[in-house]
């Protein structure tokens, strides 16, 4: 490990990445490569911390010995494979869970399998899952049942290190194969770590309950759909009680989030927004009482995460996001409130978090990323203050040569507020524009971190436009429900307003902005170039949907009740609105060349999208380009067609937009 020590306090103001960008482009892999790490845990002890490497593809977890400095084993999973999550759950073992490459699917999607692994290489099983039935190697170990579900790791049981407690969010089966079930009640069992025998211990009352431990490890607390399908709350008051159900009046949908039992396991703390307000704020629950009160809210954010001690036990803080993430401390004096708040003190200008701590609290791993700055992992010792780097999630991007997110805000041709951001390349004055409208679009946002994708345009010399139209998430429940029926409506018109803000303020010249997104962010960038034909120069259009009438026919969003559910709430179902809104139905307005990207395997957005969009260009006679991608589904997962992407994205910008409109014309 590359070591150096740093002292809290003493870092202030020395740690902002700054310094002269460089002057030749870097080579487009140190982009489109994969992070190295994908995360590092210390174990309970403190002695060894395992590392995940190569989290896009063949991963690996890597057992260090923090005391002699070295590596001492590992495991590897098969090519098309990746671990997705893993858990120290005792000293010497790890539990891991699994994501498999499927058709159709930009990421390897979870398995339902759980496996562990001792920190010295031995006892490696597959301890969960649908295979677990298949026969073993391990003649010693007798054959085990199938599970047919997703499980969810609820604890660790630390005065039980050879059992963890584990949800079992049930599937079903279906023609193809078997998916999750929604409307099962989850399972509550207890797992052998070293052999796989499991134990149900438990149902839960309520159809997909999210459920909450208490501090003496027992499930005593369920939010979820009882048969009517509504929001309700079921909980034990003691250990061996039975269910007892009361409703939660007075929250908007389904917001409510329960996220941990307080110290003296009385009340449950949980996060939602109450009718007549905006924004998800925390919430503290009498159990006995039934009696609600609230703890914080901010100002113009949801209350994003909670925060504990490095014991993870008793709530220190919450955290939002507006422009950039925002902390507030509801224990300012506790310990471990003043460490993190030294931690951002030593760390300006990037955000600080936890990801894992040994059990005495005199160990912590540190995760540290910016805008500029994709992460770097330390090991703290909250105690002495003092903190040891250990590896950057990328070490081949070097922060100063990256540039930085500026936070915006403007006004809507509506009076709405928008948020955003826009990065620029070095240089003075204006310069060409890619407007980037994030996909999803609702339950979604563009952040204040490290986008490689932005980085890469501005490191080419282009500047890069991102805001947060209504719809987005981040903005609380009213904004985001603003854009439901608005796709190439009001959502399209903020981007239009945002477009025209760049160019006011003298960002982009106004002959040279081109608009490109992925999956929605495709469906934004050829409806905002039939709806504005003068506006902009090209567009750009990867795994899009064009025609929201076939959103309704193809594709995995209509495959299940709560995507139809879904499509009925943000689209609606008149045909005429649907076809007035699908930039299908408008190619001869188009006056842009186009760039058409898409893979053949996608499962959310038909290639049928690329097709009709393609031919409905053609028809028209407006100029197209195309790249179908043939292994590819929602998006690009293999570092290698990414680079074949992003190169012919570039070369596509740069023929569109390196001259200004009145030199390209002649």
């Amino acid at each position: 490990m590359r070591r150096f020590w740093l002292v809290l306090g003493a870092l202030v103001g020395t740690l902002t990445w700054g310094g002269v960008f460089a002057q030749t482009p870097i080579p487009i892999e140190h982009f489109t490569k994969f992070d190295e790490f994908g995360g590092v845990k210390i174990s309970p002890d403190g002695q060894f911390i395992a590392v995940l490497t190569g989290k896009y593809g063949r991963s690996t977890i890597v057992f260090t010995d923090l005391k002699a400095k070295k590596i001492t084993s590992g495991i590897r999973t098969p090519d098309d494979c990746e671990i997705d999550e893993f858990h120290w759950i005792s000293p010497t073992r790890l539990i891991y869970m699994i994501a498999q490459r499927q058709p159709g699917r930009v990421r390897p999607t979870p398995t339902g399998e759980i496996f562990a692994i001792n920190r010295d290489g031995s006892g490696s099983r597959r301890l969960y899952g649908y295979r677990a039935g298949e026969s073993s190697l391990d003649t010693h170990i007798k054959k085990r049942e199938a599970s047919y579900a997703t499980p969810e790791l609820l604890s660790a049981l630390e005065k039980d290190p050879d059992h963890i407690l584990i949800a079992e969010y049930p599937w079903r089966g279906v023609t193809s194969g078997w998916v999750y079930n929604p409307d099962a009640k989850p399972l509550i069992a207890r797992l052998n770590v070293y052999t796989g025998d499991k134990k149900q211990l438990d149902v839960a009352p309520l159809a997909g309950a999210a459920l909450l431990q208490d501090h003496d490890e027992n499930v005593r607390f369920a939010i979820g759909r009882n048969e009517h399908q509504e929001l309700a709350v079921s909980w034990k008051p003691q250990p061996d009680s039975k269910w007892t159900d009361f409703e939660l009046k007075g929250f908007r949908d389904a917001s409510v989030v329960p996220r941990r039992f307080s110290v003296d396991n009385r009340s449950v703390y949980l996060t939602g927004t109450r009718e007549g307000e905006t924004y998800d704020a925390l919430y503290r629950l009498d159990l006995q009482t039934q009696q609600l009160e609230k703890v914080h809210a901010f100002a113009e954010t949801d209350v994003d995460f909670v925060i504990t001690d490095f014991a993870d036990s008793e709530l220190v803080g919450v955290s939002g996001y507006a422009a950039r993430q925002t902390d507030f401390w509801l224990l300012k004096d506790n310990p471990a409130a003043l460490t993190y708040q030294a931690l951002s003190r030593a760390f300006p200008n990037q955000r600080v978090s936890v990801t894992s701590t040994s059990d005495d609290g005199r160990s912590a791993i540190v995760f540290v990323d910016s805008d500029v700055n994709p992460g770097d992992y330390y090991l703290f010792d909250p105690v002495t203050k003092r903190a040891e780097f250990l590896r950057a999630g990328r070490m081949w991007i070097d922060p100063k040569q990256m540039r930085p997110k500026e936070p915006i805000t403007l006004k809507t041709r509506d009076g709405m507020n928008l948020h955003g951001y826009v990065t620029r390349p070095a240089g003075d004055g204006p310069q060409p524009l890619v407007v980037m409208p994030h996909g999803g679009p609702h339950g979604v946002r563009d952040s204040w971190e490290f986008d490689w994708e932005v980085q890469l345009l501005a490191n080419r010399g282009y500047a890069v436009l991102q805001v947060n139209f209504r719809g987005s998430s981040g903005y609380g429940r009213d904004f985001e429900a603003a854009g439901y029926g608005e796709w190439g409506a009001k959502m399209q018109d903020d981007v239009t307003d945002a477009t025209h803000w760049a160019i006011e303020q003298k960002i982009a010249p106004a002959d040279r902005t081109c608009i490109y997104g992925i999956s929605y962010g495709g469906f934004a960038a050829l409806m905002g170039a039939a709806r504005e034909p003068e506006l902009y120069r090209c567009a750009i259009g990867y795994a899009g949907v064009y025609d929201l009438e076939l959103m309704w026919e193809s594709g995995d969003v209509p495959d299940s009740r709560r995507g139809r559910a879904y499509l009925e709430r943000v689209l609606g179902t008149d045909v005429a609105k649907l076809r007035a809104q699908s930039p299908v139905y408008h190619a001869q307005n188009i006056k842009a060349p186009v760039l058409l990207i898409h893979g053949k395997a996608d499962g959310r957005a038909d290639y049928e999208h690329a097709q009709r969009m393609k031919a409905a260009l053609e028809k028209n006679n407006k100029k197209v380009e195309w790249l179908a991608l043939g292994r590819e589904g929602h998006g690009v997962y293999d570092e290698e067609s990414r680079r074949e992407v992003y190169e012919r994205i570039l070369q596509f910008l740069d023929a569109n937009l390196k001259t200004p409109q009145s030199t390209a014309s002649q």
